[in-house]
């Protein structure tokens, strides 16, 4: 129960659903970390991993254990930060989470100019969404991460902040109307919600990790008097835009997931309201990373100028005090 490697193995495990996955993780032969999730199962005297399956997935028993694991892992990797910390080291290995519009913005701009100043700080990024990113913070496989919550949402939209984790607010990402060119309400410089009722909408499913965007969405359209009608379910925001600009529909998107030019989509604000999404760096509480808060530096600098750019493409009049008041 005390051998830290039979808890790295099983979770390495659990998390990947493969044996040969989780060995080249673990850097070990996977009969060492076959061996050492069968020696966990003879401690406990319980099957912890459905070997039978593929990928292998965790018993009832293993999932229970797995809660408990990650957490464990989690203490003992922020010991070692803070030892770390302490002595003063900036060297090692950073490894953060960004959700796909921030990986596809803002967040390059931030390693680049991260990895000119600490060039002995090796950085690791992989495109991850909520609930993983923070999952993989609370097992300490990352350092840092960015997520984002969509305002206003209740406990039940999942997009509060965590308990067990601490925040930076980077920045606000407003959305946005998105239309076929040649759609009629293209002509327009903005709109109003209502103007889209009767539209066919593509958006995501109402479940899985994009649940508060529908439910924003679903909500915002009640505001104004309709129930969008969702014929195209998506979950990846490139699609939606290529379906759009296929003239199949219309959809609500974050402006940061709109880089421009437009030529292939109309790009509108909404009027009367303004929905947006916020973004934050967030870490385990209690871990001290030196070369996170470095980071966390950067990211903030690079994700408000990229908004602050977008802002200012689809309306120059706007002036920058007042675009530097909304954020």
């Amino acid at each position: 129960m005390y051998d830290l490697r039979r808890l790295r193995a099983f979770h390495a495990v659990a998390r990947s659903g493969s044996f040969s996955a989780a060995a080249r993780e673990l850097g070990y032969a996977q009969s060492v970390v076959s061996h050492h999730v069968a020696a966990l199962e003879r401690e406990f005297g319980l099957t912890l991993i459905n070997r039978g399956t593929r990928p292998v997935s965790v018993t009832e028993a293993g999932n229970r254990l797995l809660h408990h694991t990650e957490a464990a892992l989690g203490y003992i990797t922020a010991a070692e930060d803070e030892l770390r910390a302490v002595a003063g080291l900036e060297s090692g290995t950073l490894r953060m989470g960004a959700f796909l519009s921030a990986a596809n913005s803002f967040v390059p701009a931030a390693l680049a100019r991260f990895e000119d100043a600490h060039p002995e700080v090796e950085v690791r990024l992989e495109q991850l969404e909520e609930p993983e990113a923070l999952r993989r913070l609370r097992s300490g496989d990352l350092d840092l991460a960015v997520v984002h919550r969509v305002r206003g949402l209740s406990e039940n939209g999942r997009k509060q902040p965590d308990e067990g984790f601490d925040e930076v607010y980077l920045a606000d990402d407003p959305y946005r109307v998105v239309l076929p060119p040649a759609h009629p309400l293209a002509r327009r410089r903005e709109l109003r919600l209502d103007d889209l009722a009767g539209e066919r909408f593509i958006a995501p499913p109402p479940e899985g990790f994009l649940l508060p965007y529908r439910t924003m969405l679903e909500r915002l359209c009640a505001d104004a008097g309709f129930e969008p009608d969702v014929k195209h379910l998506v979950n990846d925001i490139t699609v939606a835009r290529a379906l759009v600009a296929a003239g199949l529909g219309v959809a609500v998107l974050p402006e940061l997931a709109l880089p421009p030019p437009h030529q292939d989509v109309a790009v509108r604000p909404v009027r009367d309201i303004q929905p947006f999404r916020s973004i934050y760096a967030t870490w385990l509480r209690g871990r001290q990373v030196p070369s996170a808060a470095h980071m966390v530096r950067y990211l903030t600098d690079a994700a408000r100028t990229a908004v602050l750019r977008s802002l200012i493409a689809p309306n120059p009049a706007m002036s920058l005090l007042a675009l530097r008041s909304r954020m």
